[in-house]
């Protein structure tokens, strides 16, 4: 494991979920919407 590797996990996960979270709450309001109609 190279020593470098705990201060590189941030600047990987930081934007993923940055893109995921939003994401999974547009999908889940769309689906509660559709749900409801």
């Amino acid at each position: 494991m190279p020593s470098d590797l705990p201060s590189l996990l941030p600047s990987i996960f930081v934007p993923l979920i940055g893109i995921a979270m939003p994401a999974v709450f547009i999908v889940l309001i769309g689906r509660f919407i559709t749900a409801t109609e």
